[in-house]
């Protein structure tokens, strides 16, 4: 019976797929601690998606007397890669719900190609290829689950809901090519990027050994971002003082994906777990490391 229910919900997960963005680890969605239990635990996260960048940008060039504008854009940055760690504390408040605290660090890192923009004059001929690189900045996150129904004493299935924040620092070289004026220009920048999300999952836990469980399901998952940045060391033309600034939204309207995964009991207090999280134009990889006590 198990069995089946399992494959009937990885059934789901297919069904479910769509585009997502950067995700935290999941682990199994059902309750791990007993009531007025602890546990602490490490966790790491690597992620890869395609994220939408919408807003605009403000520039000032001083030649003479001096020329500016504003210009809205929106494009599609491929291949953003995220890597999360986490420390990570939890409590089981009944017999069958448990809560979590994490903190940690976040970095991110892209490339962004002239077929990537689109709309304003972002144009194949006006952006060359630009490289986003952040430094490892602070992350926290909260969540909950909870073990709704036990169909045997080796199935579980359950809900899970957590939500996350992290802020991280950029440094961009953008550089480009005016077609009306014919010059070449770049700028250096410096900003940051705060992001939140949101996933909330539901699966089944399949214990298939003593110490080896499988578990998997659907997940919803919402992301949005916002990044500020100005020009610090800007040229135009034949070194011409330029100046740079803008603000965008980094966002994802939300999404539905799945996730597999499978966790070993290395002792009666210690365990470890590894999952996938995919969804269309997204994969991510996640591990956690746990001792209750």
């Amino acid at each position: 019976m198990y069995k089946r229910l399992f494959l009937g919900m990885l059934f789901m997960v297919g069904l479910l797929c769509a585009s997502a963005s950067a995700l935290d680890p999941l682990g199994p969605p059902t309750a791990g601690l007993e009531q007025g239990q602890w546990s602490a635990g490490l966790e790491y996260s690597h992620s890869e998606m395609d994220l939408t960048h919408s807003g605009s940008y403000s520039w000032f060039v001083d030649i003479g007397p001096g020329f500016s504008d504003t210009v809205p854009f929106k494009y599609e940055v491929k291949n953003n890669k995220m890597n999360k760690a986490y420390m990570n504390v939890g409590y089981g408040i009944t017999e069958n719900w448990d809560a979590f605290l994490r903190l940690g660090g976040a970095n991110v890192s892209a490339t962004r190609t002239p077929m990537d923009t689109e709309g304003g004059d972002m144009t194949d001929s006006w952006l060359k290829q630009t490289d986003f690189d952040s430094d490892t900045g602070l992350a926290v996150g909260f969540g909950t689950r909870a073990t709704v129904w036990k169909p045997s004493p080796k199935v579980s299935v359950g809900v899970l809901a957590q939500a996350s924040w992290a802020s991280v620092a950029y440094s961009v070289n953008y550089e480009g090519f005016d077609i009306d004026r014919g010059e070449d220009w770049g700028v250096q920048t410096e900003g940051d990027m705060d992001f939140w999300e949101i996933q909330v999952a539901a699966g089944a836990n399949c214990q298939l050994a003593d110490s080896f469980s499988v578990y998997g399901g659907p997940f919803y998952h919402w992301f949005d971002g916002e990044y500020d940045y100005k020009g610090v060391d800007g040229w135009w033309g034949d070194g011409n003082p330029m100046a740079l600034t803008g603000s965008y939204d980094v966002e994802d309207d939300g999404c539905l994906g799945g996730f597999l995964g499978a966790q070993i009991n290395m002792t009666e207090n210690a365990a470890f777990n590894a999952e996938f999280q995919w969804a269309e134009g997204a994969l991510a990889f996640g591990t956690g490391l746990v001792w209750r006590f």
